[in-house]
């Protein structure tokens, strides 16, 4: 409990709403880099493949199905040893939140409307806003989103890379979805190949440390 107060920064209301900011700025960014990719229709992100897939045996819509699998991951994070911050929780409930109202709204154009190389732009894009939405949600320093608390505490553990302990999450994650029914292509693949290397431009345009250099980013007390 104490670990969550403090990452909500309480004691500096300028400096919370600041970094609360950045978060949410962060999160949109994520789930608008997320729609691009479903846009593309070229296969979805690897943990919306999962998602979807999830959506098809259950009563859930799509960005609900992300807010359950948050959950599920931040439990398992706490077994790994990472606690959740006000930014996990965040997290957890509006990617999915705007993954949802981004579908609703139908703002995104198709990309199969105008050919393989709009697809392909939307595609390259998104993974790009993803790696972004990333590093700049975790900059805000109020705990990581579950999904990357998973990359960063293996990395952490295993003294891997970044990108190496993304990649792995991503194709094993896209493996299950698959069996779900999930919408797996090739650019699917794509981006499990490719998200990992765009989350580490992602640390180092917003200048996240390294996890492997100390111990996982924790929420910052103010």
């Amino acid at each position: 409990m104490k670990f969550f107060i403090a990452s909500v920064g309480w004691k500096n209301p300028r400096d919370f709403v600041l970094r609360f900011l950045i978060l949410n700025c962060g999160l949109f960014l994520f789930a608008f880099g997320s729609i691009l990719v479903v846009r593309a229709n070229l296969g979805f992100v690897s943990w919306d493949v999962f998602h979807w897939g999830l959506s098809l045996h259950t009563p859930l819509t799509f960005g609900q199905s992300s807010q359950l699998t948050g959950l599920v991951i931040i439990l398992v994070n706490l077994f790994l040893g990472t606690k959740p911050g006000l930014g996990t929780i965040m997290n957890m409930l509006m990617i999915g939140f705007w993954e949802d109202q981004l579908l609703k709204w139908n703002v995104i154009p198709h990309g199969d409307t105008f050919g393989l190389w709009a697809q392909l732009l939307l595609l390259v894009v998104g993974t790009l806003v993803i790696g972004m939405g990333s590093g700049l949600y975790i900059k805000a320093g109020m705990g990581s989103g579950p999904r990357d608390g998973l990359m960063l505490s293996i990395s952490r553990k295993s003294g891997w890379r970044v990108a190496v302990c993304r990649t792995i999450i991503e194709i094993t994650v896209s493996v299950i979805g698959w069996l779900l029914g999930g919408p797996l292509g090739a650019g699917t693949l794509l981006v499990a190949f490719t998200l990992g290397p765009s989350v580490e431009l992602g640390f180092w345009i917003f200048r996240v440390e390294d996890p492997r250099k100390r111990p996982l980013p924790q929420p910052q007390a103010t």
